[in-house]
């Protein structure tokens, strides 16, 4: 189970353990239904972490233009079991909905009020 917190913003975050290699951080990211990928990380992170360039991926931006982003792969804690996650490189550290499949979402939608994401269960 992953546990965050509804913020100031009524938006949902969660830090997560980011690795590579023999660095570790802890990262505050944004759950975002809005972003179809895995992860996003910021560039601070990258160099951080030393993570080398992986791919440059096509995409578009939430408001239709088309644009090209740098991808990186991270290592994560997920679900407490660690995850190699190709990520692409944004502004802001986001989980995106790729991230999000296979979990049931229950949250306290106020400021303070927590969500936990939990795996479905199979059937």
């Amino acid at each position: 189970m992953i546990v965050g917190e509804i913020d100031a913003n009524l938006e949902a975050r969660v830090t997560l353990s980011l690795v590579h290699k023999e660095r570790s951080l802890g990262l505050l990211f944004l759950v975002d239904s809005g972003f179809n990928g895995y992860l996003a990380v910021p560039q601070s992170v990258v160099s951080q972490l030393s993570l080398p360039l992986a791919t440059v991926q096509r995409g578009a931006t939430a408001d239709g233009r088309v644009s090209y982003f740098d991808t990186v792969d991270v290592g994560v804690i997920w679900d407490d079991q660690p995850k190699v996650i190709r990520a692409q490189v944004l502004d802001e550290p986001l989980i995106g909905t790729r991230m999000l499949r296979g979990h049931d979402l229950k949250a306290r939608w106020e400021v303070g009020g927590n969500f936990r994401l939990s795996l479905i269960p199979p059937e």
